[in-house]
């Protein structure tokens, strides 16, 4: 605790925006309590930020951290010219950051995200809204990749299906599956700071129910089969989660993959056809794309 209040570590990272959720989920790792997202000039290029507690030993890590970030393009993400700045703020000028950055988002003519300190009333009676406090968790919902998830889950999910998310990070969209009337979602992340983090965002939303968090390498925690089956992640990881997914979706279930840069898009699809999927249906924002795919069962 530093004489004025709580200090804050501050690190921005500069890259190519194909990089931005890698860079993301790097700044995670490495223990960041919260991302915020700034696009600067010439486009393709964003700062992505992550605040760090006073205590966290950053300046021993950021070598290291580099090194992650360069090393991007061996997944096919070119970071470009990869700057690091770090810097002290204090806790005003942080909550003032994230109250300036992130506002009410209308996800489709559904689904509402609201920052958790903001008043929000509901426009319609079939809106759907979810509260999130981006200031300690990691995903707000915002990236392409995300909304083009959601856009496809509330299109999908029938009521009372059972969802898995895999690679869940902050919980959105096991959030988003119960509010849209999922029976029974079980959602696996790895990474502990994006578990606490999911965790706190459930509670922030009571309406939904039976979701489950579990710490866990893709599927290896996972029993049964859902009948929706969801891949928010990066395109090396969904390559790694492809040949084992068939066994945990119904026969006549869907799997929604997403976080896939246009680039791995044919790589993806050729790779879902040689384990058996069919592709139903591909869309697009930006640079990104998200893909439907179901069992071959001819």
């Amino acid at each position: 605790m530093g004489e004025h209040g709580l200090q804050w570590q501050k690190l921005t990272i500069k890259v190519n925006n194909q990089a931005q959720p890698a860079v993301e989920n790097i700044l995670v790792e490495a223990g960041s309590l919260g991302n915020q997202l700034v696009t600067i000039q010439p486009a393709k290029r964003v700062a992505v930020i992550g605040y760090f507690d006073e205590n966290e030993k950053l300046t021993e890590k950021l070598a290291a951290i580099k090194r992650k970030v360069i090393a991007l393009k061996n997944f096919g993400l070119d970071p470009g010219s990869v700057q690091l700045q770090l810097e002290q703020v204090d806790e005003t000028s942080w909550a003032h950051q994230w109250e300036k950055y992130y506002h009410v988002q209308h996800i489709s003519r559904f689904l509402t995200i609201v920052p958790r300190w903001q008043d929000y009333q509901a426009r319609d009676q079939r809106e759907i809204i979810m509260r999130l406090d981006p200031g300690k968790s990691f995903g707000t919902g915002m990236h392409p990749t995300t909304v083009l998830a959601l856009h496809q889950l509330e299109f999908l999910l029938s009521p009372g299906a059972s969802v898995f998310d895999v690679g869940a990070g902050s919980g959105i969209l096991s959030i988003a599956a119960s509010l849209f009337g999922a029976g029974r979602t079980a959602a696996f992340e790895n990474d502990l700071a994006a578990l606490q983090a999911a965790k706190r965002n459930l509670q922030l939303n009571p309406a939904a129910q039976a979701v489950t968090f579990q710490r866990s390498d893709l599927l290896a925690a996972a029993s049964g089969k859902a009948d929706l089956l969801l891949a928010n992640i990066l395109p090396e990881v969904l390559l790694r989660l492809i040949p084992t997914a068939k066994q945990y979706l119904q026969l006549n279930g869907r799997f929604i993959l997403s976080g896939i840069n246009l680039a791995k898009r044919e790589l993806i699809i050729q790779t879902l056809n040689a384990n058996g999927f069919l592709i139903e249906n591909c869309s697009q924002m930006g640079d990104w794309c998200a893909l439907v795919a179901k069992i071959n069962q001819d």
